[in-house]
């Protein structure tokens, strides 16, 4: 075959891919559940890394730990001290679920689709949380990370469920606030919800990129951009979504939640896009004629280039979310 007909052959099966491709979802929608999770792929920055060791990421006085969920999932856990803590570190259990009851705040941080608590970004943020004295304690999802398990929207919702009310049962009343970025906003507002209908709320929530809907943020997401435009694009993928009980719909959740909400988004957010996090804001505003909860809604102006995981660089962000956890009332 000369160059030419190869070339040809190369772009007609690269057509022939594009059409199937969705039908083949349709067929196998496990592999849409693949694409939402993602929690196969991990950062170059941290695969050869351990961790069981947070400090080899950076993160000082932080333990790691495993808490059994269920048959299924045993999830992998970091808890950061807040930076008032000191060095005077001890080992045991006891000297660290105490530590909960001293009054800093605690940030319950769950993170977005793919690698693991240890993902650049994450970390990063988790720093400056504990430079402003605050508890962080983040998890890895069943099936991410060193969790045992397959990860489904019930099951990550389980996973941190488990985690609030282990928290809760060790912090008395101090102040603990549920953060979730980007995927994880989906499963902070479902928790959140739950949480709020089951009379054990956090004190807060906070939404870093948030979407709406899974099918919303599907649509718009820089993935589907080769097709979205086919007529069947939503009978062959979105479909899949319902198929395998994947809809993560904040908007509609969102109506339960009773507590007051930060949401932050940077308006240079090509993966999940600004204008997801405005009609988030819009439906809670709504809301909130009837429930009283307080909201606030910050974006960042594009000029900065924070983009989807780089608001951590932000010199205004921690004044932010200082003024919310101030704000908070137990």
């Amino acid at each position: 075959m000369d160059l030419l007909g190869t070339f040809a052959w190369s772009g007609g099966g690269l057509c022939v891919i594009y059409v199937l491709l969705p039908f083949i979802v349709r067929l196998f929608p496990w592999i849409a559940h693949k694409i939402v999770f993602l929690h196969f792929v991990e950062h170059p920055k941290v695969v050869f890394k351990d961790l069981k060791k947070p400090e080899s990421f950076g993160l000082k006085n932080t333990r790691n730990f495993y808490l059994d969920v269920d048959e299924e999932s045993t999830i992998g856990v970091w808890h950061a001290l807040p930076e008032n803590s000191g060095d005077q570190i001890d080992s045991n259990d006891g000297f660290w679920e105490k530590k909960l009851q001293e009054g800093n705040p605690i940030i319950l941080y769950l993170h977005g689709n793919s690698s693991s608590r240890a993902q650049p970004h994450r970390v990063e943020l988790m720093k400056l949380l504990c430079k402003l004295n605050y508890h962080v304690v983040a998890l890895d999802y069943r099936g991410f990370g060193d969790s045992t398990g397959f990860p489904s929207e019930d099951g990550v919702v389980a996973d941190s469920y488990f985690l609030y009310r282990w928290i809760r049962k060790r912090s008395g009343e101090v102040p603990v606030v549920i953060w979730g970025h980007s995927l994880g906003t989906g499963i902070g507002t479902k928790l959140t919800k739950q949480l709020c209908e089951n009379g054990e709320p956090p004190d807060g929530l906070i939404l870093q990129a948030p979407f709406t809907n899974l099918k919303h943020v599907s649509k718009l997401h820089p993935f589907s951009t080769l097709f979205r435009f086919l007529p069947w694009f939503d009978w062959a993928i979105l479909s899949a979504f319902d198929r395998i009980g994947l809809h993560f719909k904040s908007d509609e959740n969102i109506a339960s939640v009773t507590i007051p909400i930060l949401l932050l988004h940077a308006e240079d957010d090509f993966t999940i896009p600004h204008e997801l996090g405005e009609r988030l804001h819009k439906e809670a505003r709504r809301v909130c004629e009837v429930t009283s909860t307080d909201i606030h809604f910050v974006s960042f102006d594009k000029k900065h280039q924070y983009g989807h995981n780089g608001l951590y660089k932000s010199p205004e962000l921690l004044q932010h979310v200082v003024n919310f956890v101030a704000s908070l009332k137990r």
